[in-house]
């Protein structure tokens, strides 16, 4: 058993312990809140800027709508598109293909 002495102590430690532990993490939250103010406000700004540029695009001419446009151009570009965008993607596959793994054509 302690004595009255070893019991306040301990009772001291733990205390001084547990005010240093909230201590931590108090100035741990600080600084997290600082920072997250700090990208707040470059979010901020950034979405003025963002904003400026949408309100400069809105006063350039808007295409006509595609039910308008002859059907047999909008089909022809369709295929180009849809071409390109296979051509791409075997590109990047072969690209990731291991050269042990290409075969000549």
């Amino acid at each position: 058993m302690l004595p009255w002495w070893g019991w306040v102590l301990l009772w001291a430690v733990l205390v001084l312990g547990g005010a240093l532990l909230v201590g931590l993490r108090a100035r741990a939250t600080w600084r997290s809140l600082k920072s997250l103010t700090a990208e707040l406000g470059r979010a901020g700004s950034l979405l003025a800027e963002l904003e400026e540029a949408v309100a400069t695009h809105r006063e350039l001419d808007e295409p006509p709508p595609a039910v308008l446009e002859d059907p047999h151009r909008l089909r022809e570009e369709h295929r180009r598109r849809r071409e390109a965008r296979v051509a791409e993607r075997t590109a990047r596959r072969a690209e990731r293909t291991p050269p042990w793994a290409r075969h000549v054509h």
